[in-house]
């Protein structure tokens, strides 16, 4: 976040506050604009928006601009002349700066994150999932996930999953020892994301990750399975690779809880050219939201997700699971009823067949 002074006021005057472009040259705050009774946070605001800037000598009023009824737009608007609008933004500058210095000096714009070229090898010996367990029924890795609902043969065979037994390298040495979940982008290996066995590395053994991920790969604009998701006219949107594998072949993961801008220009982009008026986006992301977001009145980031994404998609559904579940401790029908649910209630028609 390059202008936390302004963020910071927005949400104290207007409560949730979205950022697109985070970090960028052209970092921008979103809010429900005051003057139209916006609700889809259309108003923009500029990172640079109202910061003096001593070379020009102005306060970078121009950075604002609502796409709703462009309100405080310097170019034009609901009002009559120039000078009106001018009047209204200056006065929206004030009301929001008030008692504030706005010679703020503005964080530097993160440096683009470039993907990685290279063709990824694994960090050392691995071995499938699915000839681990034909070769050691009862080794580890194959008991946890058959444990958690899945099965190691399809784990293996279909997503390639694989036990890391030995690292070749030193600087991948957190993954020895663990599962190995690939990612791959146009059909070449891209990334992994490495998975300790069990779940009990809470307490005293703080230090010890569940998830360690390749270094050097950035992982939230490339998306998982995305080659295959994006041939389904139904795509779901979930948290994690377990997720989506247990959701089905139609679903990818953001790893987080919030949406690249890259990833949703190319699920927007493919969906509009490939299924039109027939693409449907599911936002089904783990349910749990942090107690200081809900205390603040921050949106909820399955509301946050599938708003992103209207507008663009003719369809967005969100499907908000029971309580204490993710897709990842549930069966695959459990998902599709709660889906098929969810679809009704909204008059969505799904179609998971290609």
């Amino acid at each position: 976040m390059r202008n936390k002074l302004l963020y910071n006021k927005l949400t104290g005057l207007y409560g949730d506050v979205l950022i697109a472009n985070e970090g960028g040259e052209e970092e921008d705050y979103r809010i429900c604009c005051p003057f139209c009774g916006d609700t889809r946070h259309r108003l923009y605001i500029g990172c640079k928006w109202g910061v003096f800037d001593p070379i020009t000598s102005r306060s970078n009023e121009h950075l604002i601009y609502c796409f709703n009824e462009k309100c405080l737009n310097p170019d034009s608007g609901d009002i009559a002349t120039v000078d009106e609008r001018l009047e209204r933004r200056r006065d929206f500058l004030w009301h929001v700066y008030r008692g504030l210095n706005n010679s703020v000096n503005l964080l530097p714009a993160a440096k683009k994150t470039i993907l990685a070229t290279e063709p990824l090898s694994w960090p050392g010996k691995v071995i499938r999932l699915d000839k681990l367990a034909a070769k050691k029924p009862n080794h580890p890795a194959v008991t946890y996930m058959q444990g958690r609902g899945f099965d190691p043969k399809q784990l293996g065979e279909e997503y390639g999953f694989v036990f890391c037994d030995k690292v070749t390298d030193q600087t991948y040495a957190p993954a020895l020892g663990t599962i190995l979940m690939p990612i791959y982008r146009n059909d070449v290996l891209y990334s992994w994301i490495s998975r300790r066995i069990g779940d009990g590395f809470e307490g005293t053994a703080r230090k010890v990750k569940k998830y360690y991920n390749c270094p050097g790969r950035p992982l939230q604009s490339v998306g998982y399975n995305l080659d295959t998701v994006l041939q389904y006219s139904t795509i779901v949107i979930v948290e994690g690779i377990l997720d989506a594998v247990k959701t089905g072949p139609f679903a990818t993961c953001l790893f987080t809880k919030s949406l690249n801008l890259g990833l949703k220009k190319k699920i927007v982009q493919t969906m509009q050219r490939q299924h039109g008026d027939c693409a449907v986006v599911v936002v089904m992301l783990d349910p749990y939201q942090d107690e200081k977001e809900r205390c603040r009145g921050s949106k909820h980031h399955i509301e946050v997700v599938s708003d992103a994404f209207t507008g663009y998609i003719p369809n967005v559904l969100r499907v908000y699971l029971p309580s204490g579940c993710d897709p990842g401790s549930m069966t695959a029908a459990e998902i599709m009823q709660q889906m098929q649910k969810a679809a009704r209630k909204a008059r969505i028609r799904l179609n998971f067949t290609l």
